[in-house]
């Protein structure tokens, strides 16, 4: 078969569509090659490089510190061996941002001596920070039950902990260390630290007293590196890398628990991510073992400790297990919780608003969302809620583990300062996960974008203080029509929007005109009446975040070149 010219320009036109990122390179493996010799707009889009940025340039550009140097030592192997190659690792785009890139590259033509390396490729960060999340869930859980076999004696407490923090992390020895009279003594040890029990070190001069003093944890990549270690005694035990954080406990620190391995970077920044949250139920749990001696109740408060509410819900929506911090949001005692249904517990309106993310996390889907959930004194505050299924043996789902934190402080940060609404990064954050909750459950999803008309007008004449009132006053307008679900967002300047999850188009079109009319008929100090135009459209389950917000400004511009205080569907 030959093909012609048009053909070409068919297949150009054809990686140009795809939503896959493509990259084509020349042969020239050796440095300073290969050489990109075309990358599509999708590629663009997924590194922020333009493709005449892209083209003549080595696709070593992206690669940074945290890219895995062995794996790309391995696609130049196979890549010589005439293999296709597939892996995943740390690439960074033009910003310097870091992302998660799987990638597959097929040598064309496949048989011979190739001419080119084909490269396709997809950014899954989101994708394994949801799988981290919910093995540091799972393992959160299992320290709870290991922990909790200890019973109340103090060293088959610290034993446990040990254990534990060797399991969790992998790592080839771990170690209780507590501080007496100047020294760190190994108070509990396990695997290849088993021997070295009631070891001391100086307190001053060594890792492990670093980090009891400054209470900070440590990610020691390399005892051979680091000045701060105690190099003798760390050849002693084979520390060559490790993790190290400080157990506290009511602002008092009384020890540390410390992880290593013989081998030089063994452990990644998730491990030191679910130690330190792990350190703050072990401590918790050691320290009442100190302090009670057998004062403790069945349930262990290493769940307790967190700054969360856990619990375990199951197939009759029902709590069977929760934490002590549920008790305190709900103000009511722990037998009036567990044993009752959700709906009793949270109320009925609350309940409608979630039941249906409960009945997917029933169904077998991890869930992960954000809420305004009602405390019992009557207050509300922003959560992000996490539901992971738990599977029996055969595979069928029994329950769910519920996980609710509260991110008023996050809120706080992405909240625009003058109006109350959320800022440019609370919108890109909630588009997201938005657009993924949309697209996994095949929800509608609705955007809506409105722009004051002759705004700048409004400063020139009344000043800038009274244009900030309308901004402030607008935005009260606008959170007084639309529901709790719905996410008002300063997008910049006076230019606003609106996320509707589970809002179709017809929906979306029929708020927007609401919104028009009570903005045009509302009398704003000093201004008057003002007017807005507004876009909106629905996301279209197959386009990108970014491709969605595209649209629908270029819908905006149309409103208003058509003369303004209008709704402009997005096309």
């Amino acid at each position: 078969m030959t093909f012609t010219m048009s053909d070409y320009e068919l297949l150009q036109a054809a990686l140009e569509t795809v939503r896959e990122a493509v990259l084509i390179t020349d042969n020239q493996l050796d440095r300073p090659g290969p050489f990109i010799v075309y990358a599509n707009p999708a590629f663009s889009e997924l590194t922020g490089y333009t493709a005449q940025e892209l083209v003549g340039k080595t696709p070593r550009l992206l690669q940074g510190v945290d890219t895995d140097a062995v794996l790309m030592q391995t696609l130049r192997k196979q890549l010589l061996a005439g293999e296709v190659f597939s892996g995943e690792t740390v690439n960074y785009r033009k910003d310097g941002s870091a992302f998660r890139m799987q990638w597959t590259i097929r040598p064309f033509p496949a048989t011979g001596q190739p001419r080119y390396f084909i490269a396709a490729q997809r950014d899954v960060s989101v994708m394994r920070t949801l799988e981290q999340q919910r093995q540091q869930l799972q393992a959160l859980v299992e320290i709870q039950t290991r922990v909790g076999t200890a019973g109340l004696d103090l060293q088959a407490m610290r034993d446990q902990v040990a254990e534990v923090a060797l399991v969790v992390t992998g790592a080839e020895g771990a170690a209780v260390e507590e501080a007496e009279h100047g020294e760190m003594v190994y108070t509990a040890c396990s695997g290849k630290a088993a021997g070295s029990l009631g070891l001391r070190l100086p307190v001053v001069g060594s890792l492990s007293g670093t980090c009891y003093l400054q209470r900070e944890s440590i990610h020691c990549r390399d005892t051979h590196k680091d000045p701060r270690v105690a190099r003798v005694a760390a050849d002693k035990v084979g520390f060559r890398s490790g993790l190290l954080v400080p157990l506290t406990h009511k602002q008092h620190c009384f020890g540390v628990l410390k992880v290593y391995s013989a081998q030089p970077d063994a452990f990644s920044d998730g491990d030191m991510k679910l130690l330190n949250m792990a350190s703050q139920l072990l401590a918790s749990s050691l320290a009442d073992a100190r302090i009670f001696k057998g004062e403790r109740d069945r349930r262990s408060l290493l769940v307790d400790s967190l700054p969360m509410l856990i619990s375990f819900v199951d197939l009759q929506l029902c709590y069977r297990e929760i934490n002590v911090a549920y008790t305190r949001w709900y103000n009511r005692p722990i037998e009036q919780i567990v044993g009752k249904g959700v709906a009793d517990v949270m109320g009925q309106a609350q309940f409608n608003a979630i039941e249906h993310y409960m009945l997917s996390a029933l169904s077998g889907e991890r869930v992960t969302f954000e809420f305004h959930l009602l405390q019992a004194d009557g207050t509300v505050k922003p959560v992000e809620v996490d539901y992971t299924p738990v599977l029996s043996g055969q595979g069928d789902v029994q329950g769910f583990y519920e996980m609710i934190r509260d991110i008023s402080d996050r809120k706080h940060a992405e909240q625009d300062y003058l109006t109350g609404a959320f800022n440019r990064k609370g919108f890109d954050d909630r588009l997201e996960m938005v657009c993924t909750t949309a697209r996994r459950y095949r929800r509608p999803f609705a955007l809506i974008f409105l722009d004051v008309d002759h705004f700048k007008k409004v400063n020139d004449r009344f000043g800038h203080a009274a244009g900030d009132d309308v901004l402030r006053t607008l935005v009260k307008v606008l959170l007084s029509k639309v529901r709790d679900s719905d996410i008002v967002c300063r997008w910049g300047g006076e230019e606003f929007a609106i996320l509707a999850p589970e809002t179709s188009m017809a929906e979306a079109l029929d708020l927007a005109e609401r919104l028009r009319l009570a903005l045009s008929q509302h009398q704003f100090a000093t201004v008057g009446q003002i007017t807005a135009s507004f876009a909106v459209g629905e996301f279209d389950h197959e386009e990108s975040g970014q491709a969605f917000v595209n649209r629908v400004d270029d819908a905006l511009y149309d409103a208003k070149v058509a003369g303004r205080n209008r709704v402009a569907p997005a096309n």
